[in-house]
């Protein structure tokens, strides 16, 4: 009998499949070698806190800066592989 595999090795979990899911209803707003930027035009609520949030960054590499033009409010959660996804809202 196969033993279950756990979370991160092997198959990916389901809160990171709901995670790369959500990015395919949001609207791509920049994309380089550091992170990645989509907007939430459809109020999509966010996994963290459950209101909708306004942008989806999502970090790339281990050591991200990041400048804020505005005082916002950031929720934060991480797929399997510690990829970073920061919920900003407005």
């Amino acid at each position: 009998m196969d033993e279950p595999t756990p979370n991160g090795a092997g198959e990916p979990d389901e809160e990171t499949e709901s995670l790369d899911e959500l990015v395919n209803y949001l609207t791509p707003r920049r994309d380089n070698e550091t992170m990645a930027t989509y907007q939430n035009t459809t109020s999509i609520a966010c996994p963290a806190c459950g209101e909708p949030f306004d942008y989806l960054v999502v970090c790339k590499q281990d050591q991200t800066s990041l400048s804020l033009d505005d005082v916002m409010d950031l929720c934060v959660t991480a797929d399997h592989d510690g990829r970073p996804f920061l919920f900003t809202h407005e």
